[in-house]
């Protein structure tokens, strides 16, 4: 598993189910996953890191890429493990953390 630097995390995006009965030309692309790994945080001194408001365990929406790259400001790539896909990110890239009450 990657250990991510910095600001950047990695995400699990969530694997959307395609209808096995109907044919379903589906162009949308992930936008929520769980973080799977956190960095440590921006350095701000010697002595000091940013704290990282994501933690493992979360379940994030994050903004997607749209086709023109020319103009995105969203930075994350794909990256792939025994073919599992991971998204790594800033987690400024994060939209929300989804909360559960009790």
């Amino acid at each position: 598993m990657l250990k991510p630097l910095a600001d950047k995390i990695v995400v699990k995006p969530d694997v959307r189910e395609l209808s096995s009965v109907l044919f379903v030309d589906n162009k949308e692309v992930e936008n929520m996953g769980t973080v799977v790994a956190v960095g440590p945080g921006k350095k701000i001194n010697a002595n000091k890191r940013d704290a990282m408001p994501v933690e493992v365990g979360a379940r994030i929406r994050f903004g997607t890429m749209n086709d023109d790259h020319g103009e995105e400001y969203l930075k994350y790539f794909p990256y792939y493990e025994d073919g599992v896909k991971y998204l790594v990110m800033s987690w400024q890239d994060v939209c929300f953390i989804e909360e559960h009450e009790n």
